[in-house]
């Protein structure tokens, strides 16, 4: 039986979703909790591999277990009392057994949230810029991330990947919000390392005046890593949702 789990997570204190030999992760946390519950070793896969400190609201993973789970309600309240209650499990649902979290993934969103006022309530979950930024200039920039791009200039080179390119269907910059943060909303097939943060430390640039809107185009044009912002804070990132195809008659991650 496959099964399909919802989940969300302050990634503060952990190494970010993938096991690791040493660092405290999502994965193992989540695994852990299913081994107590199912008395049997359970592999998870993710939707994505958030990094350290990156946040989600809408992660996906799905497992196997041999026997089916009878009532989905009372697994999940008893996944969420073993878990620390910085990850929940938000749902949980039988799915097919060709289902696959990553590879049938349609798209992911991020958020990534920014601000110049400090946080009391949103402090771990926010990238503080104090210099000042021409918001202006950030979202002309920001509305050019769209269609079938190359991403060399914002991911460390992969020789492993056949390509560094990524299809974004949308891409904007809204806000304020009520606590002065700005949020940067991109959705995309797939996002490779660091892409979201090296985007965004990119587009703080634009803000700064110091690249142009037209010049940061251009670095999907001609890639040149080099030529990158700064990688912001993983601080600010949030995995907001991950869609799948209809086929999968999987209940709306729809967070809006």
């Amino acid at each position: 039986m496959r099964y399909l789990l919802h989940i969300s997570y302050n990634g503060t204190r952990y190494n970010g979703w993938q096991i690791q030999p040493n660092g405290d992760t999502i994965q193992e946390r989540i695994e852990h909790a299913l081994q107590v519950i199912l008395q049997t070793k359970v592999s998870v896969t993710g939707s994505g591999r958030t990094d350290a400190g990156v946040h989600a609201l809408g992660q996906a993973a799905h497992f196997d277990v041999e026997n089916s789970i009878a009532d989905l309600n009372r697994f999940c309240r008893s996944l969420n009392g073993l878990l620390p209650n910085d990850i929940v499990v938000t749902s949980a649902e039988q799915t097919s057994d060709n289902f696959h979290a990553r590879f049938d993934a349609n798209y992911r969103t991020y958020h990534y949230y920014f601000s110049q006022q400090p946080q009391a309530l949103y402090n771990e979950f926010t990238s503080h810029w104090y210099h000042s930024f021409d918001i202006g200039l950030m979202r002309e920039a920001a509305d050019m991330i769209l269609g079938d791009l190359d991403c060399r200039t914002f991911t460390p080179f992969d020789k492993s990947l056949p390509h560094h390119r990524c299809f974004f269907f949308d891409s904007e910059i809204t806000g304020p919000d009520d606590s002065m943060r700005f949020t940067f909303k991109i959705t995309a097939n797939r996002f490779l390392r660091s892409v979201v943060r090296s985007l965004s430390g990119t587009l703080y640039e634009v803000g700064r005046g110091k690249i142009s809107p037209q010049q940061f185009k251009n670095l999907f044009v001609n890639p040149d890593r080099n030529r990158a912002g700064s990688t912001a804070s993983p601080a600010g990132l949030v995995l907001y949702r991950v869609g799948y195809d209809e086929r999968w008659k999987l209940p709306s991650t729809d967070h809006s």
